[in-house]
Protein backbone atom coordinates (compact mmCIF):
# COMPACT_ATOMS: atom_id res chain seq x y z
CA UNK A 1 0.00 0.00 0.00
CA UNK A 2 0.87 3.32 -0.82
CA UNK A 3 2.06 6.05 1.76
CA UNK A 4 -1.18 7.43 3.04
CA UNK A 5 -2.00 10.96 2.45
CA UNK A 6 -2.17 13.58 5.16
CA UNK A 7 -5.56 14.49 6.05
CA UNK A 8 -6.38 18.54 5.52
CA UNK A 9 -7.16 20.25 9.22
CA UNK A 10 -6.70 23.86 7.84
CA UNK A 11 -9.64 25.70 8.57
CA UNK A 12 -9.15 28.53 5.96
CA UNK A 13 -7.85 25.62 3.38
CA UNK A 14 -11.09 23.92 4.23
CA UNK A 15 -13.13 26.95 3.86
CA UNK A 16 -12.46 27.61 0.68
CA UNK A 17 -12.62 24.10 -0.68
CA UNK A 18 -16.11 23.99 0.83
CA UNK A 19 -17.18 27.12 -0.96
CA UNK A 20 -16.20 25.80 -4.14
CA UNK A 21 -18.95 23.60 -3.90
CA UNK A 22 -21.88 26.42 -3.03
CA UNK A 23 -22.39 27.02 -7.13
CA UNK A 24 -23.96 23.40 -6.92
CA UNK A 25 -26.12 24.77 -4.50
CA UNK A 26 -26.62 28.39 -5.49
CA UNK A 27 -28.98 29.58 -8.18
CA UNK A 28 -29.43 32.72 -9.63
CA UNK A 29 -31.76 34.55 -12.09
CA UNK A 30 -32.25 37.74 -13.48
CA UNK A 31 -32.39 40.74 -16.26
CA UNK A 32 -30.37 43.90 -17.02
CA UNK A 33 -31.37 46.72 -19.31
CA UNK A 34 -28.72 48.21 -21.16
CA UNK A 35 -28.74 51.64 -23.03
CA UNK A 36 -27.52 50.78 -27.16
CA UNK A 37 -23.90 52.29 -26.56
CA UNK A 38 -22.19 49.80 -28.88
CA UNK A 39 -18.99 51.49 -27.97
CA UNK A 40 -19.77 50.07 -24.25
CA UNK A 41 -19.65 46.68 -25.55
CA UNK A 42 -16.01 45.63 -23.39
CA UNK A 43 -17.38 47.53 -20.80
CA UNK A 44 -20.86 45.94 -20.82
CA UNK A 45 -18.69 42.42 -21.28
CA UNK A 46 -16.81 42.57 -18.11
CA UNK A 47 -20.03 43.52 -16.09
CA UNK A 48 -21.22 40.44 -16.66
CA UNK A 49 -17.97 38.13 -16.20
CA UNK A 50 -17.91 39.62 -13.00
CA UNK A 51 -21.38 39.35 -12.58
CA UNK A 52 -21.61 35.58 -13.07
CA UNK A 53 -18.41 35.13 -11.74
CA UNK A 54 -19.99 36.16 -8.01
CA UNK A 55 -22.56 33.18 -8.18
CA UNK A 56 -19.90 30.50 -9.29
CA UNK A 57 -20.29 30.96 -13.07
CA UNK A 58 -16.87 31.79 -14.09
CA UNK A 59 -16.80 31.65 -18.35
CA UNK A 60 -13.85 30.35 -19.95
CA UNK A 61 -12.62 32.35 -22.68
CA UNK A 62 -14.59 30.93 -25.58
CA UNK A 63 -17.32 31.28 -23.79
CA UNK A 64 -17.41 34.66 -23.40
CA UNK A 65 -16.34 35.56 -26.72
CA UNK A 66 -19.70 33.98 -27.81
CA UNK A 67 -21.56 36.40 -25.49
CA UNK A 68 -19.35 39.30 -26.45
CA UNK A 69 -20.37 38.83 -30.18
CA UNK A 70 -24.09 38.36 -29.65
CA UNK A 71 -24.39 41.53 -27.32
CA UNK A 72 -22.36 43.27 -30.07
CA UNK A 73 -24.71 42.44 -32.93
CA UNK A 74 -27.87 43.29 -30.30
CA UNK A 75 -26.03 46.33 -29.38
CA UNK A 76 -25.59 47.46 -32.98
CA UNK A 77 -29.37 46.69 -33.61
CA UNK A 78 -31.02 48.74 -31.62
CA UNK A 79 -27.95 51.47 -31.90
CA UNK A 80 -29.05 51.75 -35.43
CA UNK A 81 -32.77 51.88 -34.60
CA UNK A 82 -33.28 54.33 -31.59
CA UNK A 83 -31.30 56.12 -29.48
CA UNK A 84 -34.03 55.45 -26.91
CA UNK A 85 -33.78 51.05 -27.85
CA UNK A 86 -32.28 48.94 -25.29
CA UNK A 87 -30.70 45.45 -24.76
CA UNK A 88 -31.79 43.28 -22.62
CA UNK A 89 -29.47 40.35 -21.27
CA UNK A 90 -31.08 37.79 -19.34
CA UNK A 91 -29.62 34.96 -17.21
CA UNK A 92 -30.46 32.03 -15.04
CA UNK A 93 -28.34 29.49 -13.65
CA UNK A 94 -28.86 26.21 -15.11
CA UNK A 95 -30.46 23.49 -12.37
CA UNK A 96 -28.38 22.13 -9.60
CA UNK A 97 -25.77 20.09 -9.80
CA UNK A 98 -24.79 22.01 -12.68
CA UNK A 99 -22.62 24.73 -12.61
CA UNK A 100 -23.57 26.34 -15.94
CA UNK A 101 -25.61 29.70 -17.17
CA UNK A 102 -27.90 29.87 -19.70
CA UNK A 103 -28.28 33.43 -21.36
CA UNK A 104 -30.42 35.37 -23.99
CA UNK A 105 -29.60 38.85 -25.47
CA UNK A 106 -32.07 40.61 -27.26
CA UNK A 107 -32.53 44.31 -28.58
CA UNK A 108 -35.97 45.68 -27.42
CA UNK A 109 -37.58 48.56 -29.88
CA UNK A 110 -38.35 51.78 -28.68
CA UNK A 111 -38.66 55.56 -30.14
CA UNK A 112 -38.66 58.77 -28.61
CA UNK A 113 -42.04 58.92 -29.59
CA UNK A 114 -43.07 56.29 -27.60
CA UNK A 115 -40.79 57.83 -24.76
CA UNK A 116 -42.88 61.17 -25.23
CA UNK A 117 -46.19 58.83 -24.83
CA UNK A 118 -44.83 57.76 -21.22
CA UNK A 119 -44.65 61.00 -20.50
CA UNK A 120 -47.68 62.34 -21.26
CA UNK A 121 -49.18 59.70 -19.11
CA UNK A 122 -46.88 59.91 -15.82
CA UNK A 123 -45.38 63.31 -15.84
CA UNK A 124 -47.62 66.51 -14.31
CA UNK A 125 -47.62 69.56 -17.68
CA UNK A 126 -46.04 71.55 -18.02
CA UNK A 127 -43.92 68.70 -20.02
CA UNK A 128 -41.27 71.46 -21.51
CA UNK A 129 -41.48 74.20 -19.00
CA UNK A 130 -44.17 77.27 -19.18
CA UNK A 131 -41.97 80.13 -20.70
CA UNK A 132 -41.20 80.18 -24.63
CA UNK A 133 -37.52 80.36 -25.26
CA UNK A 134 -36.47 84.75 -25.52
CA UNK A 135 -34.64 83.93 -28.50
CA UNK A 136 -37.45 82.48 -30.45
CA UNK A 137 -39.87 85.36 -29.52
CA UNK A 138 -36.55 87.84 -29.87
CA UNK A 139 -35.75 86.35 -33.62
CA UNK A 140 -39.63 86.28 -34.79
CA UNK A 141 -40.22 89.97 -33.88
CA UNK A 142 -37.14 91.09 -35.58
CA UNK A 143 -38.20 89.77 -38.57
CA UNK A 144 -41.62 92.00 -39.72
CA UNK A 145 -45.18 92.74 -38.93
CA UNK A 146 -46.11 89.26 -37.41
CA UNK A 147 -49.70 89.52 -39.87
CA UNK A 148 -46.50 89.33 -41.99
CA UNK A 149 -44.33 86.46 -41.05
CA UNK A 150 -44.13 82.90 -40.96
CA UNK A 151 -42.96 80.52 -38.87
CA UNK A 152 -42.56 76.92 -38.88
CA UNK A 153 -41.79 74.97 -35.32
CA UNK A 154 -40.13 72.12 -35.78
CA UNK A 155 -40.30 69.60 -33.33
CA UNK A 156 -42.82 71.96 -31.28
CA UNK A 157 -44.31 69.26 -28.52
CA UNK A 158 -47.19 70.84 -26.82
CA UNK A 159 -46.45 74.30 -28.01
CA UNK A 160 -44.24 75.93 -25.25
CA UNK A 161 -43.04 78.20 -28.41
CA UNK A 162 -45.69 77.62 -30.87
CA UNK A 163 -48.85 79.17 -28.99
CA UNK A 164 -47.36 82.38 -27.81
CA UNK A 165 -46.14 83.32 -31.25
CA UNK A 166 -49.74 82.62 -31.95
CA UNK A 167 -51.07 85.04 -29.59
CA UNK A 168 -48.75 87.62 -31.18
CA UNK A 169 -50.04 86.98 -34.58
CA UNK A 170 -47.33 85.16 -36.29
CA UNK A 171 -48.27 82.82 -38.87
CA UNK A 172 -47.51 79.73 -37.15
CA UNK A 173 -47.35 76.11 -37.98
CA UNK A 174 -45.94 73.27 -35.50
CA UNK A 175 -44.73 70.06 -37.26
CA UNK A 176 -44.27 67.23 -34.10
CA UNK A 177 -43.59 63.69 -34.83
CA UNK A 178 -45.12 62.52 -31.44
CA UNK A 179 -48.62 61.64 -31.47
CA UNK A 180 -49.16 62.07 -27.96
CA UNK A 181 -47.85 65.95 -27.96
CA UNK A 182 -49.93 66.60 -30.66
CA UNK A 183 -52.90 65.58 -29.52
CA UNK A 184 -51.76 68.20 -26.44
CA UNK A 185 -50.56 70.99 -28.95
CA UNK A 186 -54.15 70.79 -30.92
CA UNK A 187 -56.03 70.50 -28.26
CA UNK A 188 -54.47 74.13 -26.64
CA UNK A 189 -54.81 75.54 -29.73
CA UNK A 190 -58.19 74.71 -30.01
CA UNK A 191 -58.78 76.14 -26.43
CA UNK A 192 -57.85 79.48 -27.48
CA UNK A 193 -59.11 79.34 -31.02
CA UNK A 194 -55.46 80.04 -32.43
CA UNK A 195 -54.94 79.50 -36.20
CA UNK A 196 -51.98 77.54 -35.41
CA UNK A 197 -51.63 74.77 -38.05
CA UNK A 198 -50.57 71.20 -36.56
CA UNK A 199 -48.71 68.85 -39.00
CA UNK A 200 -47.92 65.23 -38.10
CA UNK A 201 -44.46 64.77 -38.80
CA UNK A 202 -40.30 64.31 -39.03
CA UNK A 203 -38.31 67.74 -40.65
CA UNK A 204 -36.02 64.52 -42.14
CA UNK A 205 -39.00 62.91 -43.99
CA UNK A 206 -38.77 64.28 -46.79
CA UNK A 207 -41.66 63.52 -47.80
CA UNK A 208 -43.62 65.62 -45.54
CA UNK A 209 -46.48 67.86 -46.54
CA UNK A 210 -46.61 72.04 -44.96
CA UNK A 211 -49.28 74.30 -44.91
CA UNK A 212 -47.03 76.89 -46.72
CA UNK A 213 -44.46 76.76 -49.46
CA UNK A 214 -42.17 78.50 -47.68
CA UNK A 215 -41.77 80.08 -43.83
CA UNK A 216 -39.70 83.47 -42.72
CA UNK A 217 -38.59 81.41 -40.06
CA UNK A 218 -37.92 78.01 -39.41
CA UNK A 219 -37.07 76.85 -35.39
CA UNK A 220 -36.05 74.21 -33.45
CA UNK A 221 -35.61 74.27 -30.13
CA UNK A 222 -34.43 71.44 -27.93
CA UNK A 223 -34.40 69.33 -31.36
CA UNK A 224 -31.37 68.65 -32.72
CA UNK A 225 -29.97 68.98 -29.24
CA UNK A 226 -32.21 66.19 -27.98
CA UNK A 227 -32.43 63.95 -31.05
CA UNK A 228 -30.43 64.34 -33.66
CA UNK A 229 -28.23 61.47 -34.37
CA UNK A 230 -25.25 62.44 -37.18
CA UNK A 231 -23.95 65.03 -39.65
CA UNK A 232 -26.30 63.33 -42.38
CA UNK A 233 -29.28 64.28 -40.16
CA UNK A 234 -27.79 67.89 -39.56
CA UNK A 235 -27.40 67.91 -43.34
CA UNK A 236 -31.12 66.98 -44.28
CA UNK A 237 -32.25 69.56 -41.76
CA UNK A 238 -29.88 72.32 -43.98
CA UNK A 239 -31.27 70.97 -46.95
CA UNK A 240 -34.98 71.27 -45.74
CA UNK A 241 -34.36 74.92 -44.60
CA UNK A 242 -33.11 75.60 -48.01
CA UNK A 243 -36.02 74.14 -49.51
CA UNK A 244 -38.93 76.14 -46.83
CA UNK A 245 -36.96 79.16 -46.01
CA UNK A 246 -38.04 82.61 -48.00
CA UNK A 247 -34.74 84.57 -49.42
CA UNK A 248 -33.55 86.34 -46.54
CA UNK A 249 -35.42 84.13 -43.81
CA UNK A 250 -33.79 82.67 -41.04
CA UNK A 251 -33.14 79.33 -39.26
CA UNK A 252 -32.78 79.25 -35.67
CA UNK A 253 -31.67 75.88 -33.74
CA UNK A 254 -30.03 74.76 -30.48
CA UNK A 255 -27.55 72.65 -29.99
CA UNK A 256 -24.65 71.22 -28.22
CA UNK A 257 -21.33 72.26 -29.17
CA UNK A 258 -18.19 70.76 -27.85
CA UNK A 259 -15.66 73.08 -26.54
CA UNK A 260 -12.05 73.53 -25.30
CA UNK A 261 -10.61 71.96 -28.28
CA UNK A 262 -12.27 68.84 -26.75
CA UNK A 263 -12.67 65.56 -29.57
CA UNK A 264 -16.27 63.48 -28.91
CA UNK A 265 -15.07 59.94 -29.41
CA UNK A 266 -17.60 56.81 -29.98
CA UNK A 267 -18.60 56.35 -26.72
CA UNK A 268 -19.36 60.41 -25.75
CA UNK A 269 -21.17 60.55 -29.13
CA UNK A 270 -23.16 57.37 -29.10
CA UNK A 271 -24.21 57.82 -25.06
CA UNK A 272 -24.43 61.46 -25.34
CA UNK A 273 -27.29 60.71 -27.79
CA UNK A 274 -28.99 57.81 -25.25
CA UNK A 275 -28.83 60.76 -22.36
CA UNK A 276 -30.53 64.23 -25.22
CA UNK A 277 -27.48 65.98 -25.25
CA UNK A 278 -26.14 65.05 -28.24
CA UNK A 279 -22.85 66.36 -28.73
CA UNK A 280 -21.79 67.77 -32.35
CA UNK A 281 -18.44 69.62 -33.06
CA UNK A 282 -18.47 73.08 -34.96
CA UNK A 283 -16.83 70.95 -37.92
CA UNK A 284 -19.74 69.03 -38.21
CA UNK A 285 -21.96 71.91 -38.68
CA UNK A 286 -20.07 73.34 -41.40
CA UNK A 287 -19.88 70.25 -43.16
CA UNK A 288 -23.51 69.64 -42.75
CA UNK A 289 -24.02 73.08 -44.16
CA UNK A 290 -21.33 73.45 -47.31
CA UNK A 291 -22.74 73.86 -50.37
CA UNK A 292 -26.08 75.26 -49.44
CA UNK A 293 -26.81 79.36 -49.38
CA UNK A 294 -27.31 79.51 -45.46
CA UNK A 295 -24.97 81.91 -43.76
CA UNK A 296 -24.51 81.74 -40.14
CA UNK A 297 -25.27 85.02 -38.30
CA UNK A 298 -25.61 84.06 -34.45
CA UNK A 299 -23.56 81.53 -32.07
CA UNK A 300 -24.28 82.41 -28.58
CA UNK A 301 -24.59 80.49 -25.22
CA UNK A 302 -27.81 79.80 -24.89
CA UNK A 303 -28.67 79.63 -21.08
CA UNK A 304 -26.62 82.83 -20.69
CA UNK A 305 -29.23 84.56 -23.49
CA UNK A 306 -32.26 82.91 -22.00
CA UNK A 307 -31.52 83.89 -18.80
CA UNK A 308 -30.57 87.81 -20.02
CA UNK A 309 -33.51 87.97 -22.19
CA UNK A 310 -36.61 86.42 -20.33
CA UNK A 311 -38.66 88.53 -17.99
CA UNK A 312 -37.72 88.42 -14.52
CA UNK A 313 -38.88 85.14 -12.51
CA UNK A 314 -39.23 83.09 -15.81
CA UNK A 315 -36.09 82.02 -16.00
CA UNK A 316 -35.11 78.98 -15.81
CA UNK A 317 -38.54 77.36 -17.29
CA UNK A 318 -37.70 74.11 -16.13
CA UNK A 319 -35.32 72.71 -13.21
CA UNK A 320 -33.44 70.39 -15.34
CA UNK A 321 -32.41 73.13 -17.75
CA UNK A 322 -29.31 74.84 -16.19
CA UNK A 323 -27.60 71.27 -15.49
CA UNK A 324 -28.80 69.99 -18.66
CA UNK A 325 -28.04 72.77 -20.75
CA UNK A 326 -24.35 73.02 -19.49
CA UNK A 327 -23.37 69.52 -20.38
CA UNK A 328 -24.16 67.68 -16.72
CA UNK A 329 -26.75 65.45 -17.84
CA UNK A 330 -23.99 63.80 -19.73
CA UNK A 331 -20.41 64.46 -17.49
CA UNK A 332 -20.48 64.13 -13.61
CA UNK A 333 -18.82 67.26 -12.76
CA UNK A 334 -18.67 70.56 -11.44
CA UNK A 335 -21.04 73.16 -13.40
CA UNK A 336 -19.23 75.45 -16.17
CA UNK A 337 -16.57 72.50 -16.11
CA UNK A 338 -18.21 69.88 -19.14
CA UNK A 339 -16.73 70.44 -22.28
CA UNK A 340 -19.80 71.44 -23.99
CA UNK A 341 -22.98 73.85 -23.72
CA UNK A 342 -26.15 74.30 -25.56
CA UNK A 343 -25.32 77.40 -27.97
CA UNK A 344 -28.32 79.15 -29.99
CA UNK A 345 -27.16 79.20 -33.94
CA UNK A 346 -28.77 81.32 -36.50
CA UNK A 347 -28.53 80.76 -40.14
CA UNK A 348 -29.77 83.24 -42.67
CA UNK A 349 -31.14 81.94 -46.43
CA UNK A 350 -28.95 84.36 -48.58
CA UNK A 351 -30.90 85.47 -51.86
Amino acid sequence: MGKQAKRETNSAVLKQAMLRRLPRRLQAKGELHLPAVPALLDHYVKIFDQLWESVGRKFTPPELDEFRTSLSARLEQAYAASSSAKVVVSYECDPAPKTSMTWKVVALAATFEDEYQTWVETRTPPLFGKNADAKALDVARSLGVPSEVSVLDVGAGTGRNSLPLAREGFLVDALEPAPALVKLLTEAAAAESLPLGVVVGNVLDAAVELPRASYRMLLLSEVVASHFRSVEQLRQLFEAAARWLEPGGVLVLNAFLTDGGYKPDDFARQFSQVLWCALFTRRDFELAAQGLPLERVADEPAADYEREHLPEGQYPSTGWFEGWSGGQDLFDLPADRAPMELRWLVYRKMS
